[in-house]
């Protein structure tokens, strides 16, 4: 129930995205409808539902993302009719499709619906086999659709300004310096970091091209460096009056005089010459390509290709049982799977399965009463703007509860099958939706937990080194001056990110134990280091050098331990003078490693 009173706030804050998802799957629609032709209208909609991706992404990104979609649909759909020829085929086709698109989707990090929408579309096109010249009308119709996606997606949704991402960014300095010395300050870092690791990330999709338009961005990450700092070590909050009012200053691009508080006041100079066009170079702005990212991807190391490959097999799998049992709609059991399998970790595949099951009981009731208030069947029209209404209310709260947006989504395939396939017998077709989303739903968590099920946790240790050796770049860079220390900064913002993410997917992956308590204690420390490397406190002097190489060389020895798997070396060189928050979170790393090594640890 509190998920509940979170619509009203959903539709405010998601509406748009609404009207964009049912404007680009209902015109093409529509479209069908009016000509007299709703069976190519509903094609032509599996087209148009690129124009449902990349949500509030900047326009550019936005537009390039469901270009790409696009394209992939008009090609992947006709090609998928064909395959229906041959079941064997078929099923190798569905599955290589998910598997490739999931794959690409989240080396790109595409939100969701991810790879769910291009699945939909290969196995509903797979429920009717076409020659190569109905394959090539389909191509036009898709294509036509995507399109519609396209142009709809360029007039509804944010431009290319990052306003509300720098707004974001200053927000979540002045919650760091406000929380200060009080119980809620560790989460708020943490929070921090994530905001400001997002909005660079949004910054760099709308490739504004000159740096100007972001070093508003920049001066909020100095101001944040040394907020993290100056909250680290508060023991009592801050006054207010010490620094909210040079702080709004600065946020609206005045140039602003050094706050009361003294920790704040380098960092006010540093945003002030960032805000007047010194140390932001246009490079600096630039997005890393898509051949890097998909490089980075296919790492052994990375998380991608194990999930990848998971749901491929697993769509394959669901539509061979579909037919293997004689389901009329086969294809509905590999996409129940495809839908749960986005879950990332076994804890939520188990709740999302149970929505998706009860949420698909919803929608075929809702189904059923549409149809049941007619003396006869509805009209084609009158099914189209039933399914344009539940695109627009499932695009709006599915990511808020799942369930209820799932009731709504599962009457637009529903729909789109009624006018395709006008002679079909719906009352059939909705019995067999609920049959083969229970069948989905239960087959999706006994192949998360057969297929990989330890991918994630493996990865893990990878993931921690990676941390902590970015970790120790920054330190380096910045006690012994062997270079600018904002290039591993930017990258550690990134990989802490990944290490969070990955942490979470692990630990939800297993039931509790002493290698998850470890695993999970390693994390924190490395969390922690990161968080104070990302910190700049200004008005405090490096430690001796000797010390510092010491404590470097043994962040290198503690990743080169855990990428290897083997026992860290788990000596302490006791605290860095002047650092007792980095010795403390180092301390928590040796013990956490000798947890590990299945040795006490220090202290």
């Amino acid at each position: 129930m509190p998920k509940l009173r979170t619509l009203p706030a959903a539709f405010v804050a998601r509406w748009p995205l609404g009207v964009r998802g049912a404007a680009s799957v209902g015109v093409p629609l529509l479209a069908g409808v009016l000509a007299g032709r709703a069976d190519l209208g509903a094609i032509a909609s599996l087209g148009g539902m690129a124009g449902v991706y990349a949500g509030n992404a900047p326009r550019r990104h936005r537009l390039r993302v469901v270009a790409a979609v696009g394209l992939g649909l008009t090609v992947l759909v006709p090609l998928s009719g064909l395959a229906a020829r041959v079941p064997w085929v078929s099923i190798a086709f569905a599955g290589l499709v998910a598997a490739g698109a999931s794959f690409v989707c989240l080396a790109m990090r595409v939100p969701p619906p991810r790879e769910y929408l291009i699945v939909l579309a290969v196995l509903v096109a797979s429920g009717e086999s076409v020659g190569p010249g109905e394959a090539l009308v389909h191509g036009v119709l898709v294509a036509a659709g995507a399109l519609t996606g396209l142009v709809v997606s360029a007039v509804v949704g944010p431009g290319d300004g990052l306003g509300h991402v720098v707004d974001e960014a200053w927000d979540a300095v002045e919650d760091v310096l406000r929380t200060a010395g009080t119980p809620s300050a560790a989460d708020t870092r943490r929070r921090a970091v994530g905001v400001l690791g997002r909005g660079l990330e949004t910054s760099r999709q709308a490739r504004p091209g000159s740096a100007a338009t972001v070093r508003p961005l920049a001066a909020a990450d100095l101001m944040l460096a040394s907020a993290l700092s100056i909250s680290f070590d508060a023991t009592e909050p801050l006054a207010v009056q010490t620094w909210r009012p040079e702080l709004d200053d600065l946020r609206r691009g005045r140039p602003a005089s050094p706050p009361g508080h003294g920790g704040l006041e380098r960092a006010f100079d540093d945003a002030n010459l960032v805000l007047a066009g010194h140390g932001v170079g246009d490079a600096d702005v630039l997005e890393p390509g898509s051949g890097a990212k998909l490089r980075q991807a296919l790492t052994l190391r990375a998380v991608a290709l194990p999930a990848a490959a998971r749901i491929g097999v697993a769509v394959a799998v669901g539509v061979l049982t579909g037919r293997l049992l004689g389901l009329a709609h086969a294809y509905w059991v590999g996409l129940t799977v495809a839908a749960v399998l986005q879950a990332s970790n076994v804890t939520l595949l188990l709740r999302r399965s149970l929505h998706r099951t009860v949420g698909t009981a919803g929608g075929v009731v809702l189904a059923g009463a549409v149809f049941a208030g007619f003396a006869g069947a509805p009209t084609p029209l009158v099914i189209a703007l039933v399914a344009i209404g539940a695109q627009f209310v499932a695009e709006v709260f599915l990511p808020v509860v799942y369930g209820v947006g799932v009731a709504f989504v599962t009457l637009v395939p529903l729909f789109q099958y009624e006018l395709a396939v006008p002679g079909a017998e719906f009352g059939s077709a909705l019995g067999a939706r609920l049959l083969d989303t229970a069948i989905g739903a239960v087959l999706a968590v006994v192949l998360r937990v057969l297929l990989w099920p330890r991918a994630t946790a493996a990865r893990l240790p990878q993931v921690q080194a990676r941390t902590l050796r970015v970790v120790a770049e920054v330190f380096r860079r910045r006690w012994l001056d062997v270079g600018d220390a904002e290039e591993p900064r930017g990258r550690l913002r990134e990989t802490v990110l990944d290490l969070r993410s990955v942490a979470e997917d692990a630990r939800a992956d297993r039931l509790p134990d002493r290698r998850a308590e470890r695993a999970h204690r390693v994390t924190y420390a490395a969390d922690e280091l990161a968080l104070l490397a990302l910190a700049i406190p200004y008005d405090r002097p490096a430690p001796p050098r000797e010390r510092a190489r010491a404590f470097l060389c043994g962040l290198d020895r503690f990743a080169d331990a855990l990428e290897q798997g083997v026992p860290a070396p788990v000596a302490d060189h006791g605290p860095i003078p002047g650092y007792p928050r980095l010795s403390a979170a180092n301390h928590l790393l040796v013990t956490a490693l000798g947890m590990a090594a299945g040795k006490p640890g220090p202290g």
